[in-house]
């Protein structure tokens, strides 16, 4: 494999057809929550006021869209207390692409990191492998988030986007990426990223980053590369001994068949014992079943 990529015209430079789809819904969902956050700071200016510090200590207190600004947000973020508490499970999905409306950097980083990265573990795992790895790495880190962070909210596609960027490690460890003006190989960015992470969540600091969400991201893209041709390859395995086995039912249902049917021609209808009607019956259903299958 190629490892000679360097940061700029060659990373991302030909977008993929999924990578510009997920930016422009990225985008394109972020353009609603402004439409929305801005509808309800006209409807109700005084929100971020209407809570005293002693109301802020019951949950009671809190509007129904606490802590979420308008109801968009609320409705497809990942917030535990509902994702969980009102088994509104779309949120783990959802969440991804939903980003801040107060931080455009959010959104600006997130995108620049999956046009830089994403295209071109696309083209190494194929349209489907790389969707596949992008939600459920996505949701792995939301509920990395719902078991350390409870009762903290999240959004964004991070989760997601470190997952990639482990994947393109492990795929082109030795090209050049530009951190912070400086050149570096990915193996070696990916490692600042999963030290700082993991240092982050085991001495949190104030502010609005989900660590959690970032570590599962980086572990889940690590075992995603690392196994799922693996978990694939017994998925096929499996797949191929249960065939076996069926095929192995079939031929001693058709034998046992043959045998009772040339009783019937010996000695006649009448003589079969009920057990055998009873075979005979069961084994026309299961002819018929697998017929209606393989049309």
């Amino acid at each position: 494999m190629d490892n000679r990529l360097t940061f700029g015209i060659n990373i991302g430079s030909k977008w993929t057809r999924i990578i510009m789809v997920l930016i422009i819904a990225n985008v394109s969902v972020f353009m609603l929550q402004l439409l929305f956050s801005t509808v309800s700071l006209q409807w109700s200016p005084q929100l971020m006021n209407i809570l005293t510090d002693e109301q802020l200590s019951r949950s009671s207190a809190y509007p129904w869209y606490y802590p979420a600004s308008d109801k968009f947000t609320k409705l497809f973020w990942l917030y535990p207390p509902d994702t969980l508490g009102h088994l509104w499970l779309w949120q783990f999905f959802t969440y991804m692409f939903l980003h801040s409306t107060t931080d455009p950097w959010h959104l600006i980083f997130n995108m620049l990191g999956l046009w830089m990265f994403g295209s071109e573990v696309e083209r190494v795992l194929g349209s489907r492998r790389f969707l596949t790895l992008y939600f459920t790495a996505g949701i792995f880190a939301g509920i990395c988030c719902c078991v350390f962070t409870p009762g903290t909210s999240i959004l964004g596609a991070s989760g997601a986007i470190f997952a990639i960027e482990v994947a393109f490690a492990m795929y082109f460890p030795n090209s050049t990426v530009i951190f912070y003006f400086f050149p570096v190989k990915a193996k070696y960015l990916v490692m600042i990223f999963a030290g700082l992470t993991i240092f982050s969540c085991i001495i949190p600091r104030s502010g609005n980053v989900a660590h959690f969400a970032h570590l599962g991201g980086l572990v889940y893209g690590f075992l995603f590369v690392r196994y799922s041709y693996r978990v694939g390859e017994y998925l096929r395995k499996w797949q191929v001994r249960q065939q076996e086995k069926e095929l192995m039912k079939d031929q001693e249902l058709r034998e046992k068949v043959d045998e009772i049917l040339d009783k019937v021609n010996r000695e006649g209808l009448r003589n079969l014992t009920w057990r055998e009607r009873s075979f005979l019956k069961n084994a026309s259903k299961r002819y018929k079943k697998n017929r209606e299958v393989k049309s």
